[in-house]
């Protein structure tokens, strides 16, 4: 395998990195939904029955398009793609804490910054780290398929 030319590699960097960024927002808004609905069985059943196609589609997505100069609109498609995935984890530590956590900590006068520092984020820690790498790791090879799509040969 060869490496890419040095002027692609600021680009598969950034290509990375916002692909990455945008699943991980997109999966913060998936919780934040949750924790505003208090509908996390519904958005973890949804997030279940969309997750296998929607990663296989961000990860083909650079074969599937034939075009040979790549955009940050396709890592924003791919990172779109990868939410789910990164979502489902946390939001099934989510969705199985009891509801009276949140009401109690709302009735000891805890803001809705205070519940999200001391309550929901040591309770979530160790699946927003694994979601963090996740989101490297189908980023990383998001780029390589980009990669590898841009210097593929020509079937002629």
């Amino acid at each position: 395998m060869t490496l890419p030319p040095s002027s692609m590699l600021p680009f598969l960097i950034t290509h990375s990195l916002f692909m990455a960024l945008t699943g991980l927002c997109l999966a913060a808004l998936v919780l934040t939904a949750t924790l505003a609905t208090r509908q996390g069985t519904r958005l973890y059943t949804l997030l279940l029955l969309v997750l296998l196609p929607a990663t296989g589609l961000a990860l083909a997505l650079p074969f599937l398009l034939h075009s040979s100069t790549p955009t940050l609109l396709l890592s924003f498609f791919q990172g779109v793609l990868i939410g789910p995935a990164l979502s489902l984890v946390p939001l099934g530590h989510l969705k199985d804490a009891p509801p009276t956590w949140r009401r109690t900590a709302q009735e000891l006068g805890a803001t809705p910054f205070l519940r999200l520092r001391l309550l929901w984020l040591p309770l979530l820690g160790r699946s927003l780290a694994g979601s963090l790498c996740l989101a490297f790791a189908l980023s990383v090879l998001g780029t390589l398929g980009i990669n590898l799509g841009i210097h593929k040969a020509p079937l002629s």
